[in-house]
């Protein structure tokens, strides 16, 4: 690598260089259009890679976020991003390199405590520390086939179709109210609304534009709205056979939701629809009365690396008492490294370096697993990924960190 120099990005010209990087070695061409909305939420200084003197030869970068914990409190995340290597420097050691700059550079900053990020490769990260902690599910079917329980709520306002200025109007209160129920989310300010809702051709691939669904409550209150996309089709013998691919559906009630996805299901022309990047737990899969006919695909989704071990733990509130003294293990971040002694419940939580015994032995990789409570401690336990040294104190720990909620899948990053 003597011949390469790691640095930030240092302007906008600068800037098109390095995504124009990072679109290509993700196999895309660069989109323009989506650079240029990127700009409005990227720090310079924090996209950095290796450079050889006349172009970027890997990239890697982070967006300042904030993120629902557990117990509904937010917290500041480093959102990991751009992490590419071109074909032509593979093997020389940059990935490595530009995971522990970005840990290093976490640290220094000292806003956050913990990192977040979708992985292209699902056995990548593991080694920097970033344990899966948010599984994501795609939910398909035939709607014919979905009808809802008899018992099921809808509400009794209407579901109508917005321009994207309409649903701007309430769609961001509606999405910052919806999100504190659900570990996982992160915010999201005007600048990623616009990325959000952007629609160009190579986002539409074979679909239509993007369209808009608000709910309005009897008394004319927005509690909700859908983004979606049809995909229009008919058969050989021409049969309608469209599908809605279902962007995201949001309600602050149980009604609303219903009410949404009622509508949805229930469109002239559509056949099936396909909803990629629900919880696993998604509402929905509960109002259908043939559970069979949904069907449910859940993969890895999201990857949680803590950074400063004490100051993350002390962020999040936990489902039940607890009082743990944890052995630590991090390769990366030495800083991590050894006991740390949690104690905390649904109000809060304190958690300190301690030289008395430790009762259960975890790598920083488990931790962060088990961080937004969708993996449990028992689980990785009964997997041999975690040692109990103190007899029961991984059932017990796993009670704590567990929620009822399963963590959701934030925007893309």
């Amino acid at each position: 690598m003597t011949d390469l120099t790691l640095r930030s990005v240092s302007d906008s010209d600068d800037f098109d260089a390095f995504m124009a990087t990072s679109y290509g070695v993700f196999l895309q061409d660069p989109q323009q259009d989506e650079i240029d909305l990127m700009r409005a939420f990227t720090e310079y200084d924090r996209m950095f890679g290796f450079h050889d003197g006349t172009r970027w030869v890997s990239t890697a970068g982070a967006f300042g976020k904030q993120v629902v914990l557990p117990g509904g409190t937010t917290a500041a995340v480093a959102a990991v991003t751009a992490v590419t290597v071109s074909p032509s420097h593979r093997r020389r050691g940059l990935l490595s390199a530009m995971m522990r700059h970005q840990l290093e550079d976490i640290r220094a900053r000292g806003t956050e405590a913990l990192a977040m990020l979708f992985a292209s490769e699902a056995t990548i990260y593991g080694r920097f520390g970033y344990g899966m902690a948010v599984p994501v599910a795609e939910l398909s079917g035939n709607v014919r086939e979905l009808g809802f329980r008899p018992d099921v709520q809808l509400g009794d306002g209407a579901v109508t179709h917005v321009d994207p200025e309409t649903l701007m109007a309430s769609g961001p209160e509606l999405q910052q109210q919806a999100m504190m129920q659900r570990p996982g989310l992160m915010e999201r300010p005007r600048p990623w609304w616009d990325n959000w809702i952007h629609d160009n051709e190579v986002r539409r691939k074979d679909a239509g534009k993007l369209r808009f669904l608000l709910y309005h409550e009897a008394d004319g209150t927005a509690s909700g709205f859908a983004i979606y996309r049809p995909k229009n089709s008919w058969t050989d013998r021409g049969q309608p056979n469209s599908e809605l691919q279902v962007q995201e559906v949001v309600a602050t009630n149980h009604r609303a939701y219903a009410k949404i996805w009622r509508f949805l299901l229930d469109m002239d022309l559509v056949r099936t629809f396909a909803y990629d990047g629900a919880a696993v737990d998604e509402p929905l899969r509960s109002l259908v009365a043939d559970q069979r006919a949904l069907a449910c695909e859940a993969r890895d989704g999201v990857y949680v690396r803590l950074v400063d071990v004490p100051r993350a733990l002390t962020l999040r509130r936990y489902a039940a008492p607890v009082d743990v003294v944890l052995d630590i293990a991090d390769e990366v971040c030495a800083w991590n490294t050894g006991r740390v002694r949690l104690r905390g419940g649904p109000d809060g939580a304190e958690c300190e370096t301690t030289t008395a015994p430790a009762d259960i032995a975890i790598s920083v990789r488990e931790l962060g697993a088990i961080y937004l409570g969708g993996v449990s401690l028992q689980t990785l336990a009964n997997a041999g990924l975690v040692d109990e040294l103190t007899q029961g104190s991984v059932h017990r720990a796993a009670v704590a960190f567990g929620w009822p909620v399963a963590p959701g899948v934030p925007d893309d990053f």
